[in-house]
């Protein structure tokens, strides 16, 4: 028998129409309702990039799949539609509107069809209407009689607009109209409609160019008051419990009008308050924000202090970790973004805001290509938010991320730091002044004493020693005359690590009788930060109440660890120096001894940290004062001495807001010399250095492109930071190019098979 139970069960069309809702002012109040027809209902993750394409899979909501379709990047749909009409060949439709004789058998824009009469007639036509068309002389032709020489003579000008109308000589006209009849008058008469199309492409080129041509950045003033901000933004998204600086209710307005912002500030000047109210804004509006950090360990101190702020509506995603994708706010590496983008994620579709910290990690080059990948990739409806450290080119690369996302970006920069910083050298116990408050020059006097003072040691420590360093030479024991010409032997690595931490004894004993703990000491090294640590063996910073509180935070910590685990090496060394207010942080602690060591910093019960570069990078825990063990580092490639915006980032950590009125920051670098004042003046007081492309090709790139067809590789350099200056002047460029293009198309133009090889052969 036949089953008929497959006729019961059938397949659900896709909708043809979709609700759209009208919204008003701020709150977004409801006001109305319309249908709209979706555009095609077969668009799917794997076949379009457009935001209308069904859903994918619900596995790959968050992380995407690398068979979907990323969505089309913002600001890159109108240059491709308009360069694709550009190279499409138009076709004149109205050519033959009047001319009937074809009717049916010539296709519109055809210059022939099929052919259903006798053939040799319609050859006979064909090569009629050839003949009536072209333009070469014969020699036939230029042996006519004068009447028809001088029609070779009436050479067709080619006018700039493109259209060529045949002159009808009046004589002809007259004599046509006393002999033909109305149905042959009309055909002598122009049977084209006149070309209408050329001036709407000539209008939509200057508003194109007017486009390209507009500047993208605004640089807002900051040094006026913002007095009516209440009046603008009566509802804030989220309470501040303190005022507000100038610099931040601008980007708090800019952001309740759904711009984008580029914040340059100092550092410690409040820049995590623009993101705070970002991510409070997406939570407001039922959408999400995204936060992006350069390195884990920032995205996992970032997730610690907005589930503080925002309580369980905070995710983090990691290579390895998915916690809540579901929140309104996400935080998240660059890298993890990047991937997503490309893949496809669903979840792109509900971000609001996509927030960059620490913008200036473009400039790295290893990874400073993914923040312009991911930039160029955003969709159109998502709104950028940069964060980085005072830069001084901030303008140009805002009018770049405009120029790239035809989005208006609004730079907003602090002038100052909130807490003004002192530098000092530390020699022979202890320090001197180099750089003051507010000041922009080396002083003179504080080098000359730390100098003098490192001379003094130095000259006690040889007094001391006598000729212990020396060896006797030859014939003689301890004598005046030394091997190799009575130079001491150079200090051995234990003798020399030995000095280093008699050096980190005395200091820290000094820093403690001068009020200035807590301190970051940074040591371009995870051994010598290690061993810093380890020589204070005999220091104790806590009291009684600080060590019982200290224990009590490790307990609780290490509860979700096995019983063999609570025991590792390294976990032992750390409970020991945390017991004493001492800690390290560096890449080779585990995360959670690292996120241990972050709480208590945060909590004022570490009193000294040796901390390598990376815990500068954004981690938003001031200390009173910062130590610099050295200022050379390797970069990877060679030794180098720290460039101004490293030595700015490091050194910005210094200076609590609120609670210190300068922030202190002690070069001691050991050794029998301070280092050179031009060496000090260039790192202290120099321009930190410009926001540069670091874009290469990567074949993760490179194979991402051409699995899809929405962005070509071409599009991606041309949209890069590296060429922004090109793009940047291309529309004079192509102005010139259409002025030169009408000058040409306005000239006499001669086809002739006689002079046109000799013309060839001479410009050749």
């Amino acid at each position: 028998m036949p089953d008929y139970t497959n006729n019961v069960y059938s397949q659900l069309a896709k909708p043809r129409t979709t609700i759209h809702v009208a919204r008003q002012g701020f709150d977004g109040d409801i006001i109305g309702y319309r249908e709209s027809i979706i555009d095609d209902p077969n668009l799917t993750a794997i076949n379009s990039t457009s935001f209308s394409r069904s859903f994918g899979s619900t596995k790959n909501f968050v992380r995407g799949s690398a068979a979907q379709f990323p969505f089309a990047p913002g600001g890159l749909e109108a240059e491709v539609i308009e360069e694709e009409d550009e190279g499409h060949v138009e076709v004149n439709v109205d050519a033959d509107l009047f001319d009937l004789s074809g009717a049916g058998n010539i296709a519109p824009g055809l210059d022939r069809g099929l052919s259903f009469g006798d053939e040799e007639e319609q050859q006979e036509k064909e090569m009629e209407a050839l003949s009536k068309k072209s333009t070469v002389f014969s020699i036939e032709n230029m042996m006519d009689p004068l009447n028809n020489t001088f029609d070779f003579l009436d050479v067709k000008v080619k006018p700039v607009d493109g259209h060529v109308e045949e002159p009808v000589p009046t004589t002809k006209v007259e004599e046509a109209l006393d002999v033909a009849g109305p149905q042959e008058v009309d055909e002598l008469f122009p049977t084209s409609l006149p070309p209408q199309k050329e001036l709407v492409t000539k209008k939509l080129t200057t508003a194109s160019e007017a486009l390209k041509r507009r500047e993208w950045a605004h640089e807002i003033n900051v040094n006026e008051p913002f007095e009516n901000f209440h009046d603008l933004v009566p509802e804030m998204a989220m309470q501040f419990p303190f005022e507000l600086d100038t610099f931040q209710k601008q980007a708090v307005y800019h952001l309740e009008m759904g711009d984008s912002v580029f914040i340059a500030a100092h550092t410690s000047a409040g820049k995590t308050v623009v993101a705070d109210y970002a991510i409070a804004l997406a939570t407001k509006h039922m959408t999400k924000a995204i936060y992006t950090s350069p390195i884990k360990a920032l995205s996992n101190q970032k997730f610690r202090d907005f589930k503080h702020t925002f309580g369980d509506d905070v995710g983090i995603l990691t290579g390895d970790v998915q916690i809540k994708p579901e929140a309104s706010c996400l935080v998240m590496t660059t890298e993890i973004l990047r991937s997503m983008l490309y893949r496809g994620a669903d979840l792109i579709r509900d971000v609001e805001f996509v927030i960059f910290d620490e913008v200036h990690y473009v400039n790295d080059l290893e990874r400073g290509v993914v923040w312009e990948e991911v930039i160029i990739m955003l969709p159109a409806h998502v709104n950028i938010i940069l964060l980085s450290a005072t830069v001084p080119n901030t303008r140009e690369f805002a009018g770049w991320v405009g120029r790239t996302k035809k989005k208006d970006i609004y730079v907003i920069s602090t002038l100052k730091r909130p807490v003004p910083l002192e530098h000092y050298l530390y020699a022979n116990r202890d320090i001197y002044k180099i750089v003051a408050a507010n000041e922009n020059k080396i002083s003179t006097i504080g080098y000359k004493k730390a100098q003098d003072a490192m001379t003094k040691r130095k000259e006690q420590i040889e007094k001391s020693s006598g000729n212990s360093n020396t060896r006797g030479g030859r014939g003689g024991r301890g004598g005046a005359v030394s091997r190799g010409g009575g130079k001491p032997i150079g200090r051995s690595y234990h003798a020399a690590m030995q000095t280093d931490r008699n050096l980190f004894v005395h200091l820290i004993g000094m820093l403690k009788t001068k009020s200035l703990l807590p301190v970051v000491i940074f040591t371009f090294s995870k051994k010598r930060c290690e061993e810093y640590a380890s020589g204070l063996s005999k220091t104790d910073l806590c009291s009684n109440l600080e060590k019982s509180e200290i224990h009590v935070f490790i307990e609780r910590s290490l509860v979700r660890l096995r019983g063999s685990d609570k025991h590792l090496p390294q976990i032992l060394r750390m409970r020991e120096l945390m017991s004493r207010g001492i800690a390290v942080h560096h890449g080779g602690l585990l995360p959670i001894m690292k996120e241990i060591v972050e709480i208590l910093f945060a909590r004022g019960l570490i009193k000294v940290l040796f901390a390598t570069e990376t815990f500068a990078m954004g981690v938003n825990m001031p200390a009173r004062c910062v130590v610099f063990s050295s200022i050379r580092k390797h970069d990877g490639r060679n030794f180098r001495d720290l460039l101004p915006g490293e030595y700015t980032q490091m050194s910005g950590r210094a200076g609590r807001r609120g609670l210190d009125s300068t922030g202190v920051v002690i070069i001691a670098t050991g050794g029998d010399e301070p280092p050179e004042a031009s060496t000090l003046s260039t790192m202290i007081l120099g321009k930190p250095t410009k926001l540069e492309s670091q874009f290469r090709l990567t074949y993760n790139m490179i194979l991402n492109l051409l699995r899809v067809e929405a962005l070509k590789v071409e599009e991606m350099i041309k949209r890069s930071f590296s060429e922004n200056s090109t793009q940047k002047l291309l529309p004079d460029t192509k102005r010139l190019v259409d002025e030169n293009e009408q000058k040409k198309s306005a000239l006499r133009q001669l086809d002739c098979a006689i002079c046109e090889p000799d013309i060839e052969r001479f410009y050749d």
